[in-house]
């Protein structure tokens, strides 16, 4: 879960990114950023456009894919140890 120091700590590491990165930087940061997002949502979509029968191993395949776009997402914003932080919480809750 996402809490108010999260958040925070999030907004305080963007603004250091915004301050000592260049232009070039931000740009492909944004892409990764952005285009993660957009294949997590694709992935959403094109299990809910399919027609075929929806097998528990394609769900944990979309899962999967899913999630990891999510947390590429989520590790370019943050850091791959607060991923793993979030992934154990969401785990034992």
């Amino acid at each position: 879960m996402l809490t108010q120091t999260d958040l925070e700590k999030l907004a305080r590491q963007m603004r250091e990114r915004g301050l000592h990165s260049s232009w070039i930087e931000l740009i492909e940061f944004s892409r990764g950023v952005i285009g993660s997002l957009i294949d997590a949502y694709k992935a959403l979509l094109g299990n809910s456009l399919s027609k075929d029968d929806r097998s528990s191993a394609g769900t944990d395949e979309l899962i999967y894919v899913v999630k990891d776009r999510l947390s590429k997402a989520l590790t370019l914003l943050t850091s791959k140890e607060q991923v793993a932080r979030w992934e154990q919480e969401a785990l034992e809750g």
